[in-house]
């Protein structure tokens, strides 16, 4: 019993955070592409186009239907039809043509019908179906792209907000430290109130920074795990750390040339605005003739016995004349066509201005990156000759912990550069089209070692 108290006792002490589930880059983004809704979403959107393509092709098969119907009545015309479809018609049935007995007539047949010629509606249908599942297709690789930027962001952000909250909290013991001896100084006169005061007014600032980057950082594990699709109080933590990872230099025109198809919104509108193309065309081939097989069996009867059958074979020609509305419905599908081209166009502007404001926005984070290592160096080289001159009453601990609350802003400024020099990096890649496995895998395995 003892022993078990004991057990418990041990687990009960480890801190809560070091229980908590981390994930790394690679494995963040496969558990948040399986939960994210959007994905899933264009996921349907993808199988509601191919289900669209597949309605377009059977439509070349025409249609194939079965009937049955009874009916009872005493109109004349309907009395003599239903006698002669019946093979009971005969002399005393035109007796009493104009007033004849009911007359009831169990119907049952088959109808079939198939399209000879369509005014190229049937092919241009599948062509648009064609098309659409291409679209779609290509909506989902980019929302999977988009996603996939989405939660290496978050999961970056935890990292920072890791590192500035520890940061923050090794800056606050090491004020606390030399608060206390100053304390014990000034007790004894050897430190005057004033410098001692600035002093604790300034381990007052830095304990406002650790306690507000420990909430951030427990906001931004929260949302890990909501983008994560877990519980928002499991825990979930990055595994890793920031650090000046290497990556390959590209220009922006390699950049810009990587995707072998290009991005895919842009592939994706250009088929939308080839669906818009072929809609207009089908509203100008609106005019041309329709032909049509058709065929039908059916039988007759007064009773469910003794049925009469017959057949009906023929071709049907139907041309749409005098639609009124025929130049405004053309018209429309133009404007919407010349919608579509521009829309293409635009985002083609587009995708070269996110390329290049992503490369630009690395290349700065990237030429910072020496000059914020540089500042954190002096400033922790000034802290460190601070320290021995206070113990020598040569300064005062106001400097000291002034030194102190400089080096935690230039660690700070430190790892927000690291942050941003990975995030764009992945901007670039999403911008470029080139965020995929290889390169999320490239990232994860240089971000799992821990920053210096």
């Amino acid at each position: 019993m003892n022993g078990k108290i004991i057990i418990f006792s041990i687990f009960s002490l480890i801190p809560l955070t070091a229980r908590a589930a981390q994930v790394t880059l690679e494995a963040a983004v496969e558990k948040g592409l399986k939960a994210d809704n959007i994905l899933k979403e264009e996921a349907a959107r993808v199988s509601g186009a191919k289900a669209g393509l597949s309605q377009a092709r059977l439509a070349r098969l025409g249609g194939f239907k079965l009937k049955g119907m009874y009916t009872d009545g005493t109109d004349p015309v309907y009395a003599f039809a239903a006698a002669m479809k019946q093979g009971t018609f005969s002399m005393a049935s035109m007796a009493a043509i104009n007033d004849p007995a009911p007359a009831r007539n169990f119907t049952a047949g088959i109808e079939a019908g198939v399209p000879l010629f369509t005014g190229f509606a049937v092919t241009n249908a599948v062509k648009m179906g064609e098309l659409g599942t291409e679209a779609a297709q290509s909506g989902y690789e980019r929302a999977r792209a988009g996603i996939t930027f989405k939660i290496t962001y978050q999961w970056l952000t935890v990292l920072l907000r890791r590192r500035l909250a520890e940061l923050a909290s090794d800056s606050v013991k090491a004020a606390e430290t030399e608060l206390k001896t100053a304390r014990m100084l000034k007790d004894k006169g050897m430190v005057p109130g004033s410098d001692y005061y600035g002093a604790e007014a300034i381990l007052s600032t830095l304990r406002g920074y650790s306690l507000s980057w420990d909430k951030a950082l427990e906001l931004e594990k929260e949302k890990l795990a909501i983008t994560l699709g877990m519980d928002a109080a499991s825990g979930v933590d990055a595994a890793g750390g920031l650090n000046e990872a290497v990556y390959a230099e590209k220009t922006r025109s390699e950049l810009a040339a990587a995707p072998p198809g290009g991005r895919r919104d842009i592939k994706a509108l250009e088929k939308m605005a080839a669906v818009s193309r072929i809609s207009e065309a089908m509203q100008e081939n609106s005019v041309l003739p329709v032909v049509e097989a058709f065929g039908s069996w059916e039988t007759n009867s007064e009773s469910l016995s003794n049925f009469r059958s017959s057949r009906l074979l023929g071709l049907r020609l139907t041309v749409p004349l005098g639609d009124p509305a025929y130049f405004a419905k053309r018209d429309a599908a133009r404007a919407e066509a010349s919608m579509a081209s521009s829309r293409l166009d635009e985002a083609r502007k587009q995708a070269s201005i996110e390329v290049a404001e992503a490369l630009n926005n690395y290349s700065a984070a990237k030429e910072s990156l020496p000059v914020a290592r540089e500042t954190l160096e002096k400033a922790r080289q000034s802290l460190e000759l601070f320290r021995p001159l206070y113990r020598q009453g040569r300064q005062s601990v106001l400097e000291v912990l002034r030194a102190q609350a400089s080096v935690l802003q230039a660690e700070a400024a430190y790892y927000e550069t690291l942050y941003k020099l990975n995030l764009y990096h992945a901007r670039t890649l999403l911008a470029s089209e080139t965020l995929d496995g290889a390169a999320i895998k490239e990232m994860s395995e240089k971000l799992v070692k821990t920053a210096n």
